[in-house]
């Protein structure tokens, strides 16, 4: 990649700043100048990839141009003034981002510029787009005798969690879960909810005992801490569940047969025990083998519970791998529609912080995965970025996930 960074990297500025934020950390040299390109509704975004470039300090200098996106003329002429005024030595056009209108008259511009300067002092200019397929950045060929070329650089980049959420403008609301809460519990209770009858004796446990114990019976919301703090459940009592017991009693530390809502592992917050009981040990269990994946699968960050100030959303689980995200959405409901909803939220906001590249599972007890799948794929999904995953995957969820996962990192030659 060295011969291909440049003095002066120019950039188009679409709706997602993904794209830009990965070429600018790539394709411009140490000292070098960044030239953000974008139309008055992008504003907002440049000014933001500006400011995500400087703290991480990418380029000497980030500049901002505005253009007519529907003007040739002014796209022309924008990105040359840009050109003229900073005279590099090397050049270069990362044309992922904005129209097509400005991808085509951008290109036209540092074109004609670099074969003016050419005669002048040799520069050539170096244009290249992301793929998000591949996950590679493509060169363009210098002349026609030449061939694109194609680097990997799904790896090349380590974003957080908070690089994603930065560039919309967006903070943590809290520090997401990084280390899944009782594990092994949450491991024995796929296992018993990816058959039937472990599913629906479950199922009857928190219907029968769980709920009237522990929900309020006018509306759906749980009772205070001080009533819970009372509250002692009667374990479930099937063979089915015998292996969620013993992780309870294990993890627990539990003395008694009856199970108390207050413990150390949940801060002693009965609710945040009650929340987990009731659905959000999927959410745990996904986390727990996607942080068992890391090392095999490259992924560098793995979190629970990603909630922005800003805006009023959860993603339920997330991975990073390089700047590729991963969303799981988790469910322990069986209803389409309910999970139909659940995985097109999640679709939109992984594609909403992740881009072209991100990718979106749903992780449930659906007994019809492959249907769901399907219709999400035709009303919304036609590249095939949704997988879901349903009660007959959650035994053996670890194979499921690192065999997708595998499947969605582009070119990687250490797949």
């Amino acid at each position: 990649m060295e011969d291909k960074k440049v003095e002066h990297l120019i950039l188009l500025v679409g709706g997602n700043p993904l794209p830009n934020a990965v070429a600018g950390k790539l394709l411009v040299k140490p000292g070098g100048t960044i030239t953000l390109i974008h139309s008055y509704g992008t504003a907002d975004v440049a000014k933001r990839l500006r400011a995500w470039f400087q703290k991480h300090q990418v380029a000497q200098d980030v500049k901002l141009k505005e253009v007519k996106e529907g003007d040739p003329t002014s796209i022309f002429d924008g990105v040359q003034e840009c050109l003229n005024e900073a005279k590099p030595q090397t050049v270069g056009l990362n044309y992922t981002g904005g129209t097509k209108v400005m991808s085509v008259h951008a290109y036209r511009a540092v074109e004609q510029w670099s074969k003016e300067q050419w005669s002048k002092r040799g520069i050539t200019a170096v244009f290249s787009y992301l793929d998000a397929h591949t996950l590679e950045i493509v060169f363009d060929p210098v002349n026609s005798q030449d061939v694109k070329q194609r680097i990997y650089v799904g790896r090349a980049l380590q974003l957080k969690v908070d690089d994603l959420l930065a560039l919309h403008g967006w903070t943590l609301k809290h520090n997401p879960k990084r280390t899944a809460l009782l594990p092994a519990t949450a491991r024995a209770l796929a296992k018993a909810c990816s058959n039937e009858d472990g599913f629906r004796k479950w199922s009857e446990w928190i219907d029968r005992e769980f709920r009237p114990q522990c929900r309020r019976s006018d509306k759906e919301d749980w009772k205070s801490n001080t009533e819970l703090m009372s509250v002692s459940l009667a374990m479930p009592a099937h063979s089915s569940l015998r292996e969620v017991v013993e992780g309870l009693r294990s993890e627990l530390t539990m003395a008694g047969d009856d199970l108390r809502l207050d413990h150390k592992a949940f801060e002693n917050e009965p609710k945040r025990f009650c929340e987990w009981l009731y659905g959000k040990w999927l959410e745990h269990h996904v986390l727990d083998i996607l942080n068992n994946l890391s090392a095999s699968l490259y992924l560098h960050e793995c979190a629970q519970n990603v909630v922005p100030k800003e805006v009023e959303f959860d993603v339920d689980v997330v991975a990073l791998r390089g700047y590729q995200l991963f969303v799981f959405s988790c469910s322990t409901d069986t209803k389409k529609g309910l999970l139909k909803l659940k995985l097109f939220e999640a679709y939109v906001r992984a594609r909403q912080l992740g881009g072209d590249e991100a990718r979106v599972a749903l992780v449930c007890c659906s007994n019809d995965p492959e249907g769901l799948e399907h219709e999400m794929r035709r009303d919304v999904d036609s590249e095939g970025r949704i997988r879901v995953f349903g009660r007959k995957h959650l035994d053996k969820l670890d194979e499921h996930l690192a065999t997708w996962i595998r499947g969605q990192i582009g070119a990687d030659p250490e797949k």
